[in-house]
């Protein structure tokens, strides 16, 4: 009888094992954690736990509608799909989101989903997750250092547009001077905004960019900026480039303050699609947003599933866009966020 406890014992014990692991190398959620913004949440079962898998989100901060809304669809999305989903936000500290994806690292996801604050300082933390078997994809801004893919709009093309755009309205003859205002430091998008429109204003001897000062994707930056930019330009400014439409609506902001008019006095040209620019291109206080989509659940999604069924993806994937100008800026209202 003794024996037979004992075999009961053992085989209950082994079971109960089975039961909390984790099977393919997948793993289980851990438990809630609280550091500020960061932890982990549950989405919907999908399957048994042993089938479900994790994806993690390392968003680098949420200083701006157009981040707010990224976050808000990947957990969205994620959540949906029936996904155990882990999510945290560096607030604007590249330091901070290194040490944010060892966290995550130490919980080995399936997928790590990284919009990254700059291009570099990513390098070792994603070789660790490279050999941990962890896929990383990165989201909006790409940076140095192993992944999957980059999901991302054509920086280059937007900025081009921008110029162009510009360069249609204003001409090859008549001098106009720009300020610009230009995004995070040191990432992709701040670096290719600048080359793209820079490139093709570069063509036009009219054309000169008096001065360029950084307005971090922030509206109460940009508006400092821009007053500043003010007082010491004054009426020789004719255009303002800003590199997303929270530094175009802070320099509108700005010019307003200084008694101008802006669309009269001085033109901004922007990218992002935001509604709020598009209700100022409407108002007459804006000339141009270029869509740059927040939207990267969906994508993110195909290529897990792609990835899951024993596919390939592209080492690039483009987020299209398009261009909101006084022709169509009111139709488009509703689509904008």
């Amino acid at each position: 009888m003794k024996k037979v406890l004992t075999f009961l014992l053992t085989l209950a014990l082994a079971l109960s094992l089975v039961a909390c692991g984790s099977s393919g190398g997948q793993s289980q959620a851990g438990a809630q954690t609280d550091r500020g913004q960061q932890g982990e949440s549950q989405g919907g079962a999908a399957g048994s736990a042993e089938d479900t898998l994790t994806v993690a989100f390392c968003q680098y901060a949420n200083l701006n509608n157009w981040r707010v809304t990224q976050t808000n669809d990947m957990e969205a999305t994620m959540k949906g799909a029936g996904y155990r989903y882990i999510y945290t936000d560096a607030g604007d500290d590249t330091a901070q989101q290194v040490s944010d994806l060892e966290d995550i690292i130490a919980q080995n996801p399936d997928y790590i989903v990284l919009a990254p604050r700059e291009e570099k300082g990513y390098e070792s933390v994603l070789a660790k997750a490279a050999e941990q078997g962890i896929i990383v994809i990165t989201v909006d801004r790409d940076c140095e250092g192993e992944k999957a893919t980059y999901i991302a709009a054509n920086f280059i093309w937007e900025s081009e547009n921008c110029a162009n755009y510009m360069i249609e309205q204003l001409g090859t003859t008549d001098p106009v001077n720009i300020v610009e205002l230009t995004g995070t430091p040191g990432s992709t998008c701040a670096i290719e905004r600048q080359k793209g429109f820079m490139d093709v204003v570069d063509q036009h001897d009219n054309y000169t960019v008096i001065a360029s000062q950084v307005g971090d994707f922030s509206r109460t930056t940009s508006q400092t900026a821009m007053e500043n930019l003010i007082q010491s330009y004054g009426d020789e400014i004719d255009v303002v480039y800003a590199h997303n439409d929270d530094n175009a609506i802070g320099a509108l902001q700005a010019i307003k303050a200084a008694g101008l008019k802006p669309g009269e006095d001085i033109l901004i040209y922007s990218v992002d699609g935001q509604r709020d620019a598009l209700q100022a291109i409407v108002n007459g206080e804006m000339e141009l947003s270029v869509l740059c989509s927040p939207y990267f659940g969906e994508t993110v999604l195909e290529v897990i599933n792609t990835l899951e069924n024993g596919g390939s993806v592209e080492e690039y994937i483009q987020n299209p866009g398009k261009l909101y100008t006084a022709e169509n800026a009111e139709a488009c209202l509703d689509e904008a966020y």
